[in-house]
């Protein structure tokens, strides 16, 4: 626990702002949803969408069944990825939802 005299770097005072709100955790969501085609690749994205991290499940919007097919095999590559990008456990589970008729791939 900090004196309320001692100083601390904007940074520190930013993070520790993020964490008591809770907000920290949606910071590091939103930045795999905007970066999703540099963590998994063209192939997938192209295949894929983000939609959310609820707790440290991400739900995946997916254009077929045959993609929700072969992405539950390769779940643990998913969430190897996802969270060797942000350097922490974010994701533990993914869940796809099949919309192909809203689907939009990345560009």
């Amino acid at each position: 626990m900090r004196k309320k005299s001692e100083i601390i770097s904007f940074r520190e005072a930013l993070e520790i702002f993020l964490k008591e709100k809770k907000w920290d955790k949606k910071i590091e969501g939103y930045q795999i949803i905007t970066n999703w085609k540099a963590i998994v690749g063209e192939e997938l994205a192209n295949s894929t969408q983000p939609i959310k991290i609820e707790n440290t499940v991400l739900w995946l919007k997916v254009k077929s069944n045959v993609w929700a097919n072969e992405l539950n095999w390769r779940k643990g590559e998913i969430i190897e990825k996802i969270n060797r990008e942000v350097q922490k456990t974010l994701v533990t589970e993914v869940i796809f939802k099949v919309q192909p008729t809203s689907f939009k791939p990345n560009i």
